[in-house]
């Protein structure tokens, strides 16, 4: 028993001598019960147009009172498309406003499966609740007719999130490993090591990884029918591009985290939680400003937004995805320089 109790004083000191592994676990329960709930739970604040400027129908309170939508009054029609268009609003309502057409028509988008579900629940909760006393005629209309099914929608979102795991994972392992093996320490303390060093792990990383995912890419479609577009120079370039960035930044976590534990763990973090927040299933507009504030600043986003664009056609923000994902790579190849040249210094 006394060696029972020694073992688990050794372990306890331990864990408590490594407060970045604390901190890493405490921080990914918190991710998951938090970001991963919101997401599975489906969208809470969905911003909802609503053209009623005389007010004729009551349908603000009754969205409202659903507790899905976050309602936004329209005075001109045309701005509220304009909204819909730019992705501002995720659905609109326009009542009728004469007298004699007692109707609503619903716009969405029609990109997003999982979004219309969620849009025909809360309007169904807004408009059958015991204390409703609408009744409307409701009439649903797509801005972009699409037949996209769920499956093909979630597809790019995951191609993203592969990009994201296969170079992090890759680079860090590959890195850590070799570092302690003391490889890479005397490539570095040759003339021009570090540059060579740093560009030969990257460049290698995203072929690997670019290849991998191409191949699962292409097994998966082949077995399960969803689909990868005609665009497959589109595909090729941005998996590139995404598994680049994050290979850079990888790199980077990996020369300042050290350790292949503490490393799993903090990229597991991240992994997870970008996933969900990434707009992958529900839009980062629905989502509580603290998540869409993280969404737009991590690179997963825009390469999900990429990877929607080229694989289903979908309209997207190419070059604002671009430079991000390169002002990322930029980030982590130049954090990766400074710490290395530190090492370098104190060997």
């Amino acid at each position: 028993m006394g060696q029972i109790f020694s073992i688990i004083r050794k372990d306890i000191l331990q864990w408590t001598r490594r407060p970045l592994y604390f901190i890493a676990s405490t921080t990914l329960a918190i991710l998951i019960i938090s970001v991963v709930g919101n997401t599975i739970a489906g969208a809470n604040d969905m911003p909802f147009g609503l053209y009623d400027p005389a007010s004729i129908s009551g349908l603000s309170q009754r969205l409202t009172s659903a507790k899905r939508f976050r309602v936004i009054s329209y005075e001109d029609l045309n701005k509220a498309k304009k909204d819909l268009l730019a992705s501002k609003i995720i659905a609109l309502a326009d009542v009728s406003q004469d007298p004699l057409e007692d109707n609503v028509q619903i716009f969405t988008e029609g990109h997003n499966p999982m979004v219309d579900n969620q849009i025909a629940m809360g309007l169904l909760a807004a408009l059958t609740s015991k204390s409703s006393s609408l009744s409307l005629p409701i009439h649903t209309q797509t801005l972009f007719p699409s037949n996209i099914s769920l499956r093909d929608y979630v597809t790019p979102g995951f191609a993203a999130y592969l990009c994201y795991v296969l170079a992090s994972m890759n680079v860090g392992f590959s890195w850590i490993y070799e570092w302690m093996e003391k490889t890479y320490r005397q490539i570095i303390l040759a003339p021009d090591g570090l540059r060579a060093v740093i560009i030969a792990k990257t460049l290698a990383v995203t072929f690997e990884a670019s290849l991998v995912l191409w191949l699962a890419l292409g097994i998966t479609s082949a077995m399960i029918g969803f689909t990868l577009g005609n665009n497959l120079l589109g595909i090729v370039s941005y998996t590139l591009l995404s598994t680049f960035s994050f290979t850079c930044i990888g790199l980077a976590a990996a020369c300042l985290l050290k350790t292949i534990r503490i490393y799993t763990m903090t990229v597991s973090i991240f992994g997870v939680a970008l996933m969900f927040v990434s707009g992958m299933i529900i839009p980062v507009e629905a989502m509580p400003g603290w998540e869409q504030t993280c969404a737009r600043l991590f690179p997963m986003y825009y390469a999900a937004d990429a990877f929607k664009g080229v694989m289903l056609g979908l309209p997207a923000h190419y070059s604002k995805d671009i430079m991000v994902l390169l002002l990322w790579a930029c980030f982590g190849l130049m954090t990766s320089t400074v710490l290395l040249q530190q090492r370098k210094a104190q060997s």
